[in-house]
């Protein structure tokens, strides 16, 4: 839910070429014009570079703003939208793996009991759809098995 509602975001600012991995700022500093060598005048800052810097720590402020307090705290080192990004990717990999592992164990252990039908049947969607909500949808006969 959360990066369904970032990207959207961020495709609305048209700044979600930020969290590319290979997403990399201007040149820092502007080359040198005709003769003139590095040692002659001190180097201009690129205003394209500046720009770029300033818009990606905006992006990088609203993703941390986004984050739980959970998440927020164990990304707080990161300097750029794109480590930011690749940082919370794995920690959501590492929370879906811990999370398929103990759905599918609630599953294969689930019994019908004294419960009614439509209420095992409830209780087996609901598992259906934490796993699709970690990424790994069930199909209906892995669901019946």
């Amino acid at each position: 839910m959360w990066q369904a509602q970032v990207l959207s975001a961020l495709r609305g600012a048209q700044a979600e070429h930020f969290i590319d991995p290979t997403a990399r700022p201007p040149e820092k500093y502007l080359a040198p014009k005709g003769d003139k060598k590095m040692d002659d005048e001190p180097p201009v800052v690129n205003p394209e570079y500046e720009k770029w810097v300033a818009k990606d720590q905006q992006v990088l402020s609203y993703l941390l703003t986004s984050l739980s307090r959970e998440i927020g705290s164990q990304v707080t080192t990161v300097t750029t939208t794109a480590s930011a990004w690749a940082a919370i990717g794995t920690l959501h990999a590492s929370q879906s793996r811990a999370r398929v592992i103990s759905t599918r164990m609630a599953l294969a252990t689930a019994s019908k009991g004294v419960t009614s039908v439509s209420d095992y049947f409830a209780k087996m969607k609901s598992l259906a759809d934490e796993m699709a909500a970690a990424g790994r949808k069930l199909e209906d006969e892995e669901l019946v098995s």
